[in-house]
């Protein structure tokens, strides 16, 4: 064998050596179980991973909530015609106002101004369902209490046809209203769920974690998290003094899929 042979011999050896370490490295890392993320100065939550449908069910259900100036739960929804969007809204505003919002926004939520804006006032509610949902190019939005029923308070012509997958789509915990920040302390676990109407029936949507997008109100400081089917949660317990960007949160914290609502769009 000459030098050349060998070279060669030595390359392809390297050469598939590199290949099973990149192998390696991606398994490894594909088998990690997800993380939570630390959401600072954006909306903390649940983001819509598919497939486009004509109507999605967010469900929270608030196990405690430590916010000095109000909160709201917002289902987002874009859709697929590019220039409307909406919001449905559980609001505690800071003079201890209570209720369901929605908003009907035109060209997306950046930059534009809702042209319907329905409050219904209600006491507090920790856990509820949030439906958006579209018919004959009309948004209808609305809430249920009891995973039955649905109450609509409002609906807006859009000309649209389904709701997409998007950035702008899914279920936040974030400030009141108005662009506000919620300033939320130690003890607060809020778990957020997200379901999709396939056609004949609800099905658990595939998720994310938000990464700062879906509307203009936020959270000071929360960690988001979700295994990527259906649930998650958004928490604050207090910072890890030795190392920030390390979670504190209680032991065994799973996100939480309810049972199907048995309600239609």
């Amino acid at each position: 064998m000459d030098i050349g042979d060998a070279l060669k011999i030595a390359f392809f050896v390297l050469l598939i050596l590199a290949l099973a370490l990149a192998i390696a490295g991606y398994i490894q890392q594909a088998s990690q179980p997800p993380q939570p993320v630390l959401a600072m100065n954006w909306p903390a939550g649940i983001t819509y991973k598919g497939p486009d449908t004509t109507a999605i069910a967010g469900w929270y259900c608030i196990e405690n909530i430590n916010s000095s100036n109000g909160y709201s739960i917002q289902l987002n929804a874009q859709f697929n015609n590019g220039e409307w969007g909406a919001q449905d809204v559980y609001m505690v505003a800071p003079w201890g106002q209570t209720g369901f919002g929605e908003n009907v926004w035109p060209c997306g939520y950046q930059g534009c101004h809702p042209v319907s804006l329905k409050f219904v006032e209600t006491g507090p509610v920790s856990c509820a369902w949030l439906i958006i949902a579209l018919r004959n190019g009309y948004a209808y939005i609305g809430y249920s209490l009891d995973s039955r029923t649905i109450t609509w308070y409002g609906s807006y012509l859009v000309n649209a046809t389904y709701i997409t997958t998007s950035d702008y789509t899914g279920i936040v915990l974030a400030g009141y209203g108005n662009g506000y920040q919620a300033q939320l302390g130690r003890g607060t676990l809020v778990y957020l769920a997200l379901y999709y109407w396939n056609g004949t029936g609800w099905a658990p949507a595939p998720v994310g974690v938000n990464q700062g997008l879906q509307t203009g109100e936020t959270v000071n400081h929360a960690w988001e998290f979700t295994s990527g089917e259906c649930g998650g949660y958004v928490a604050w317990f207090g910072w890890n003094k030795t190392n920030p960007e390390s979670p504190v949160l209680p032991s065994n914290l799973e996100p939480v899929c309810p049972t199907p609502p048995s309600f239609e769009p």
